[in-house]
């Protein structure tokens, strides 16, 4: 099983989009890119929560998914809250995945 929490929409350079749609998109590569480096494939999430602040477009959200996870459909969860840890964060997401 692998366990990953708190991947937030902050890029690779530092820089955190502003929009929740961008923060979502950087956050779930940062999802996948913990997913390859651990050896499992997309297919083997069977869990995902996301964390939202503000709004964010369900269409945009479910495109973003679908990009990632072509076929393969994981249990989601999305859960809007009042903050997370800085206030430029919108995004976070925790997963898991098993074979």
């Amino acid at each position: 099983m692998l366990f990953i929490s708190g991947q937030v929409g902050v890029d690779r350079d530092g820089t955190v989009p502003e929009e929740p749609e961008a923060q979502f998109e950087v956050a779930l590569r940062n999802v996948m890119a913990n997913v390859d480096a651990a050896g499992f494939e997309p297919s083997d999430v069977v869990k995902m929560i996301t964390y939202v602040v503000g709004q964010l477009d369900r269409d945009a959200r479910r495109a973003a998914l679908d990009r990632e996870f072509g076929e393969h459909w994981t249990t989601s969860t999305l859960i809007y809250v009042s903050g997370l840890a800085t206030p430029e964060l919108k995004v976070e997401i925790d997963a898991w995945a098993m074979r």
